[in-house]
């Protein structure tokens, strides 16, 4: 099934497989490196969470974290995405409203995804738009929890 025409085909908990970009030039690059880990979870009530992390994360010295050095943070936060908020399918698409994120710029977005659903594999498609006019495709794959 490529495009879930009911929505609760999606209801559960889902956990990161891959995430790759592919640019108009056709090179692919994969922004959290070749194993990133998280979780994105669909609730029936349509509450949604997900937060994505890169492989091999250093993690940060003993204490307290705000008085780490900045650069040890912001490295953290570069290879991290997170985000909660509510969900919906609406005309073969996933919609997600962003109510809360790591990065403030995503609060109040709505984050469009093409899902294509293969048994317990889930790919969600985003499509952003570059400043020459081309395309840049994030392809996200998950695999249902528990399976």
């Amino acid at each position: 099934m490529s495009a879930p025409a009911d929505a609760a085909a999606l209801v559960g908990t889902w956990r990161t497989l891959d995430w790759t970009i592919e640019y108009p030039d056709g090179r692919v690059t994969r922004p959290f490196g070749a194993e990133p880990d998280g979780r994105l979870i669909y609730a029936p009530d349509g509450g949604l969470s997900a937060l994505i992390v890169g492989a091999g994360r250093a993690p940060l010295p003993p204490g307290n974290p705000r008085e780490t050095a900045p650069a040890a943070r912001a490295a953290l936060f570069d290879s991290c995405l997170a985000y909660a908020g509510t969900w919906r399918v609406e005309a073969g698409h996933v919609r997600h409203e962003v109510a809360v994120s790591l990065n403030p710029v995503l609060i109040g977005t709505v984050q469009w995804r093409e899902p294509e659903l293969r048994g317990d594999r889930l790919d969600l498609v985003a499509r952003e738009a570059l400043p020459d006019g081309g395309e840049r495709v994030h392809r996200i794959a998950w695999r249902r929890v528990g399976s």
